[in-house]
């Protein structure tokens, strides 16, 4: 048998860093301490471990690329983000290479492989649903961020965001929500599910929790949702009007937006007859009829942070601490308390 040959991935792990590090101290990249080059040349030559030398001659040349993958290109809050992201690269001397994984693993794993292929700088993944480790080694020795990852592992209450990750407070944002529906007389809570991924239990478990932390035997009615409620709400609304909760509390605008006109298609009127309140706050909230109350993200900071995580992990050699930013709560007239609730006139 051919004796196995010593890669990069094994010097990192002997020495406790990550593959790209020890490539960059290889190459003697000035971003990388003297003393840590001294330490990965010494553990290189005691493991034998032989550079491919094509590859190094291609390592050595940056392609002042960075590669973005999001869920879809037509959702406007990942449009925010993508412009964020661009106009900040651009900043910084790049060219952003976009690609759309549609929420399917295999495409992103191609969109990965292609970002590797081109030799690109840096990769962010915008709701990924794949976990880090299967990213990093797509993508090693490149740089990798994750930006409100979507892998059911990071529902978990014991998870804690992997380094290179930057996420919001969901969970904040869903309890504010419920103390904002409850101080509006609206105590009968159901929550409209969204897409079988980590954002989406994390605002539902958040949402039961503040209902059960403020009244007690409070329970969180739940109507799963998926990626077709949105084209076809009708089904949904009808199962709403049959049991009639005071509010809706909506994984997304998009969806909350959705009901809106079909909560009115089955004699409901928001927020007479009960409240709605979405997440994320898109363009369109604030343009529906009635505005919708929402969940602000950050978008355009979540997609600049991205770059500068990417911009420290160049120069470090490091994947950078994890983000967590704070999200905000925008009250607007689809959650008019219920003693005041007027008739929203309907569309012409």
């Amino acid at each position: 048998m051919a004796e196995r040959h010593v890669t990069l991935r094994d010097v990192a792990q002997v020495l406790g860093v990550s593959a790209g590090t020890v490539s960059r101290a290889l190459r003697d990249d000035p971003r990388i301490s003297p003393a840590t080059r001294a330490r990965v040349a010494r553990a290189a030559e005691q493991l034998g471990y032989v550079p491919n030398a094509v590859a190094r001659s291609l390592a050595v040349r940056a392609s002042s690329i960075l590669g973005l993958v999001i869920p879809n290109v037509t959702d406007p809050l990942h449009g925010q983000i993508v412009t964020a992201f661009e106009q900040r690269a651009v900043a910084a001397g790049y060219t952003v290479i976009l690609a759309s994984g549609l929420g399917d693993p295999a495409r992103e794993q191609r969109a990965l492989r292609l970002f590797a292929a081109q030799r690109v700088d840096g990769v962010a993944l915008v709701g990924s649903i794949l976990d880090q480790r299967t990213v990093q080694a797509l993508v090693e020795p490149t740089p990798a961020v994750s930006v409100a990852g979507e892998h059911l592992a990071l529902a978990s209450p014991r998870a804690s965001s992997p380094r290179g990750s930057v996420r919001v407070d969901d969970a904040a944002g869903m309890q504010a929500a419920v103390r904002h529906l409850l101080a509006v007389g609206r105590a009968r809570i159901a929550y409209v599910g969204g897409p079988n991924v980590a954002s989406n239990v994390i605002r539902r478990e958040a949402a039961a929790q503040a209902l059960r932390q403020a009244l007690g035997d409070g329970r969180l009615r739940a109507f799963a949702g998926d990626w077709d409620v949105w084209r076809a709400p009708g089904p949904l609304a009808a199962r709403i009007a049959a049991e009639r909760p005071q509010a809706l509390l909506c994984f997304d605008d998009k969806l909350a937006i959705a009901l809106l006109d079909a909560l009115r298609d089955h004699g409901l009127q928001v927020p007479r007859d009960l409240a709605v309140v979405g997440f994320d706050d898109i363009p369109f909230a604030a343009l529906s009829n009635p505005r919708l109350t929402t969940v602000a993200r950050p978008a355009a900071e979540m997609g600049r942070l991205a770059v500068e995580m990417l911009l420290e992990a160049l120069a470090s050699g490091e994947p950078p601490p994890s983000r967590t930013l704070p999200v905000r709560l925008v009250v607007r007239e689809s959650s008019a308390p219920a003693a005041r609730a007027v008739d929203t006139p309907p569309r012409a």
